[in-house]
């Protein structure tokens, strides 16, 4: 059975999503200057790049992320800026390039998978790797989001999980104005 099947009702939550706290979040890069995630020159066009970058002191709305509840798709959720466009993090449609670039679209792409997103525990404590439905199943590795490099301003892609090179895929989530 794969981990997307459909049909069966889902579980209810250990603690209801009421509950959680959903962000806003700066999504910083475990590697090298810590780096996080930052919607590029705070484009807010559909199909704008998704880069590393410093955190922006006074903080911004392109490197502020919320998880949004995906209710077609329990335990998935879609990561939004606070840049007030609605667009969330997607796997760039059609795109025929590995590892695949990270752009910002509206909520309902035909194949929305490429728009949901899970967490995976990586072997350090407290970062994580963002996962993306599209693709996920029993029998493949897992897109997970890194840097197309460790420098300023490199694109943000997902590309199979490396369990060996988990730093370069590792992500931190700083509760936005939390000092450190």
């Amino acid at each position: 059975m794969s981990i997307t099947a459909t049909g069966a009702a889902a579980p209810a939550p250990a603690i209801p999503v009421e509950n959680l706290d959903l962000g806003p979040y700066n999504i910083q890069y475990l590697p090298g200057d810590h780096y996080v995630l930052d919607v590029s020159g705070n484009n807010p066009a559909k199909g704008a790049g998704v880069i590393g970058y410093t955190l922006k002191l006074p903080q911004v709305g392109n490197q502020q992320w919320l998880f949004v509840p995906a209710p077609q798709a329990p335990g998935w959720w879609y990561l939004q800026t606070k840049m007030g466009t609605g667009f969330v993090l997607t796997l760039q449609p059609d795109s025929p390039v590995m590892p695949t670039p990270v752009v910002m679209m509206p909520v309902g792409l035909a194949d929305a998978d490429r728009q949901l997103w899970s967490l995976l525990s990586t072997e350090e404590p407290g970062y994580w790797y963002i996962q993306c439905k599209s693709g996920a199943s029993n029998s493949n590795a897992p897109l997970v989001i890194g840097l197309a490099d460790n420098k300023v301003e490199a694109s943000a892609v997902a590309g199979p999980i490396s369990f060996t090179g988990f730093r370069a895929q590792a992500w931190g989530f700083k509760p936005v104005g939390s000092a450190g």
